[in-house]
């Protein structure tokens, strides 16, 4: 389970304080999936940083599990993250060193969850096989980001934030990526949160909310 409770995100600016997220308060259940939508700069990917203590709220609580994510110790949190957590970002964080394959198993490897078979099938629905020998500097931007999402799946992770995981993908490559997602939430309870400004995407999950003014609303489409 992963609650949020009177979450609350502002920075202080040359134009005064701006206030991103105002006292959110939200609960997501083992196998929901939740698409986030709302226009740049509303604080989709800071809410998500937040969740998974990259960046630490102004105030309010997230509780992942027995973890207080914000009264943990860093070194707690990168423990909950690393194990529990995997999180596809816009900037895909390959590690340049590694090929796609090693990419794509490195989380998994590291704790020890690797499937090999369940590995070789999301490489396949990905359609990642001709590239897996390349690094990531000899690979496009849209097969970079079909390696960063192939790496949180086959971690079968509890938890996986999303942001914008299609934003570089066509349609065709979209719907992939929306099937294996789902498939996970729907087999291992995976909850799912997605920050996204596709409709398609949103309209594929079980729940879409959007953020406003600081605020999130859920039926929106």
């Amino acid at each position: 389970m992963l609650r949020l409770k009177t979450l609350s995100k502002s920075y202080n600016s040359a134009e005064g304080n701006i206030e991103v997220l105002n006292r959110l308060n939200l609960s997501v259940s083992p196998g929901e999936s939740i698409a986030i939508l709302g226009d740049s700069g509303s604080g989709k990917s800071t809410l998500l940083h937040i969740i998974a203590g990259l960046e630490r709220p102004t105030s309010g609580l997230v509780e992942f599990g027995t973890c207080n994510i914000w009264a943990a110790t860093e070194s707690e949190r990168a423990k909950v993250r690393r194990e529990k957590m995997a999180v596809i970002f816009q900037q895909f964080n390959l590690i340049p060193s590694l090929t796609i394959k090693d990419n794509i198993e490195f989380h998994s490897k590291i704790i020890d969850s690797h499937d090999e078979e369940f590995t070789n099938q999301t490489i396949k629905l990905l359609k990642l096989e001709d590239i897996l020998k390349k690094y990531p500097e000899q690979t496009s931007g849209g097969q970079q980001q079909r390696t960063a999402i192939a790496r949180a799946v086959v971690a079968k992770p509890v938890l996986i934030l999303a942001d914008e995981p299609t934003g570089n993908l066509d349609e065709k490559n979209t719907i992939g990526v929306i099937k294996i997602l789902n498939n996970l939430v729907e087999k291992n309870k995976t909850t799912l949160l997605v920050a996204t400004h596709s409709q398609a995407f949103a309209t594929a999950l079980n729940t879409q909310l959007i953020l406003k003014n600081g605020k999130l609303k859920r039926n929106v489409l």
